[in-house]
């Protein structure tokens, strides 16, 4: 007997067997056979039935706008680690990453300030930014101290910053603090040009010290700068869900 791969060709198949268990003139080994293959049948069609494509959810940032602004950059190196790693290099990798998960987790437009090792002005930034018209300003970066030992985790908004800046702030610091495991500096305020200067919501992250040696050993893997950028991404659409 054909039977397709559908509920009415499974119930087919299962009724068919109604005559086996009547009659005693069938052999018990043709009715194992049939109940064999009803059962691959019944877990095909489950299987399939799971399989099926559903309608996609709406992603959690489609129709957002974002200016993901790496810090320093071209003649301006940032903060140094003892070997050698300059914060502009991660910044920029950390900043990739995080307009990555915007994009194609989040379904929102991304616009960069720099998208390789050149030098912007904070002035030239800020334009960039207030000329996009984006819903959110992320610049990143990275601390540094003349104490290899400081390490922690820090974002910042501006001083006279919206309460939406403040609570982008506190929701990517809550992420961030999950993904670093080091000690939590806080969601604070500061008169940074680019965060008093921009027009939207907008925060500063500053996820770790590079100057700390073993921090700065994790920050060469790409893997570790990935997931700043994921995480990053995890508090934005942890705020925009307010």
């Amino acid at each position: 007997m054909s039977i397709r791969l559908t509920s009415t060709g499974i119930t087919d198949c299962w009724s068919s067997l109604i005559p086996y268990f009547s009659s005693h003139e069938k052999e018990e080994s043709a009715l194992g056979k049939k109940i064999f293959l009803c059962l691959v049948l019944t877990l095909m069609f489950s299987l399939s039935t799971a399989a099926m494509p559903t309608s996609a959810a709406t992603p959690p940032l489609a129709g957002v706008k974002v200016v993901v602004d790496p810090g320093h950059g071209g003649r301006d190196p940032g903060a140094v680690g003892i070997n050698g790693l300059t914060e502009k290099q991660v910044n920029l990798q950390v900043a990739k990453a995080l307009r990555n998960c915007l994009v194609e987790y989040g379904g929102a437009t991304v616009e960069m300030t720099r998208v390789d090792d050149s030098y912007v002005t904070l002035a030239g930034r800020v334009k960039k930014a207030n000329d996009s018209w984006a819903d959110r300003f992320i610049s990143v970066h990275h601390n540094g101290s003349v104490n290899p030992d400081h390490n922690g985790t820090s974002v910042f908004s501006a001083n006279n910053g919206s309460a939406q800046s403040h609570d982008l702030s506190a929701k990517v610091q809550k992420r961030l603090l999950q993904m670093t495991g080091l000690r939590d500096l806080g969601a604070n305020t500061a008169n940074y040009y680019v965060l008093r200067n921009t027009r939207m919501p907008g925060i500063l992250t500053e996820a770790s010290f590079i100057t700390n040696p073993k921090e700065e050993e994790k920050l060469r893997d790409p893997g570790y700068v990935w997931r700043e950028g994921y995480y990053i991404y995890r508090g934005i659409v942890d705020h925009m869900g307010n």
